[in-house]
């Protein structure tokens, strides 16, 4: 019984505190009694306690090991773009130094990217490809957000005809799409409404040299370069004594192409900086270039090095900067190729 005068005496206090807890409540009508409030609650046989609980934050997605693949778009001297292992997109507006990564439309299957700037682009989703290309569908989707949105286009005009890869776009407006297959010349559709219609062009032309035949001994064109009226684009074929590497161009806006050079290594993509300067770059012994649009070329003075044996894609972003990647490694140049340093790739870390 001890305890009895203790709580006669806390009782006031108690009383008090609560009369200035409630006073406090927020969202009491004005003139109304808070603690009334609370006491009509408890009194209510259908009240009860209730709490809001957070979600559970979203995972981070598992790092992507190396070595991997990274597909790169260089738009500008600043901006560049990565997706890497086929799944995940990310953007860069500082050269590469940071990343954030950005939403791709939900269903992603041998997914192209091509943009314009650091805000809109284009993706590929190509479908399952036929035995030997016979037919292979795609869709394209595009952004002008920096990838919170991709709006189907539901492209019109490209034949379910051959394997369709190499996607790019020199504008907002002017998109190509390469086409091929093992036993016939290959084509380039090309796209004067940001994507939405295509039209193809004449199948591109045997350089000298070299003879479509079938049976594989057929041309494979890579992504088309622009430089204002001027469009270039490598193709790769097989001869009975190797492989052999090619540039084509075209003044028309893609409707005809003509050979234009060989490429000195087979075995190394041509990159193309300006209209008249193009790199093979591969080892600091073995890369090349010209200045005078293929007519000749010459030792390039470079460092870049790497430990995979196989050749790097390269891309640039005007005539200074442009990046390297081989196996989802990226290393980038901002004196047109003379230097090389390493850049983390993002989503492996």
């Amino acid at each position: 019984m001890r305890d009895t005068p203790i709580v006669n005496r806390l009782a006031p206090l108690f009383a008090t505190a609560v009369l200035a807890a409630c006073s406090a409540l927020p969202g009491s009508p004005p003139g109304s009694s808070p603690l009334a409030t609370v006491a009509a609650a408890s009194q209510s046989p259908t009240a009860t306690a209730t709490r809001t609980i957070a979600p559970p934050p979203t995972p981070s997605p598992s790092p992507i090991p190396l070595p991997s693949f990274a597909q790169l778009s260089a738009p500008s001297g600043t901006a560049v773009w990565a997706l890497v292992a086929g799944t995940r997109l990310f953007r860069s507006t500082d050269r590469g130094d940071t990343w954030t990564e950005r939403p791709l439309p939900t269903a992603v299957v041998n997914a192209e990217i091509a943009f314009i700037s650091e805000n809109e682009g284009w993706v590929t989703l190509a479908g399952p490809a036929a035995t030997q290309c016979q037919q292979q569908s795609v869709a394209i989707s595009r952004t002008a957000d920096g990838g919170t949105t991709w709006p189907a286009l539901a492209p019109t005009g490209i034949a379910p005809a051959q394997c369709k890869e190499a996607l790019a776009f020199v504008d907002a407006q002017h998109g190509f799409l390469s086409a091929w297959d093992p036993n016939g010349p290959p084509v380039i559709y090309r796209s004067a409404d940001g994507g939405r219609t295509w039209t193809v062009s004449r199948p591109l032309p045997d350089p000298p040299g070299f003879s479509t035949s079938g049976a594989g001994f057929t041309l494979r064109a890579g992504p088309v370069k622009g430089f204002g009226a001027t469009l270039l684009v490598e193709a790769v074929g097989q001869t009975t004594s190797g492989q052999r590497r090619y540039i084509l161009g075209s003044a028309d806006g893609g409707a005809t192409w003509t050979f234009r050079a060989d490429a000195p290594d087979p075995e190394s993509a041509v990159a193309f900086v300006t209209a008249s300067r193009w790199v093979q770059i591969s080892t600091p012994t073995d890369s090349m270039e010209t200045i005078d649009g293929g007519a000749s070329w010459h030792a390039l003075a470079t460092d870049y090095q790497q430990a995979a044996p196989i050749a790097p894609a390269i891309t640039f972003g005007d005539a200074q900067v442009g990046y390297a990647t081989v196996r989802g490694a990226i290393q980038r140049t901002t004196d047109g190729g003379a230097h090389w340093s390493r850049l983390r790739t993002p989503g492996t870390f």
